[in-house]
């Protein structure tokens, strides 16, 4: 579980746009991986508030990022849309970003909330089905 965590953490700090309101965080493509097994939900969890940590928002971002993910785990992993298909959760999740995330962003930097959310979500969703695209056959064939 540590190693999904740091991935995240390494994919979002190597990354010079995974902060801001155009931002396009790599990392997300493990985000996926609750969304198969509920296993990995924790290391998510864990991986955002350490990378969201180094944001230049610092604990604000964490509070925002851990909490926006949460609230979709809690949902969509656990709770009563468990049973979506992968690509409903995915889309929960990016309107869930965009939404949440969108509004930090605005309250922060000014930025109109209505840029926030469209470039949020058409990064989040982009991200979340290359992750499918990458973890998916790897579940097929019993690697995950």
């Amino acid at each position: 579980m540590a190693i999904i965590a740091a991935v995240y953490v390494a994919l979002t700090m190597v990354n010079p746009i995974s902060w801001g309101t155009m931002q396009f965080r790599v990392a997300n493509l493990v985000c996926v991986l609750p969304f198969i097994d509920k296993k990995y939900s924790l290391s998510i969890l864990l991986g955002v508030a350490i990378a969201n940590a180094f944001s230049p928002l610092g604990i604000i971002d964490v509070a925002f990022g851990v909490g926006t993910h949460a609230m979709c785990h809690a949902l969509f992993v656990f709770g009563p849309g468990r049973k979506l298909p992968i690509l409903a959760k995915e889309a929960a999740l990016s309107i869930m970003v965009a939404v949440f995330i969108g509004a930090e962003l605005t309250m922060l930097y000014g930025i109109p909330y209505g840029v926030n959310v469209v470039s949020l979500f058409a990064s989040t969703a982009a991200i979340l089905l290359a992750g499918t695209a990458v973890f998916s056959p790897m579940r097929k064939r019993g690697i995950l």
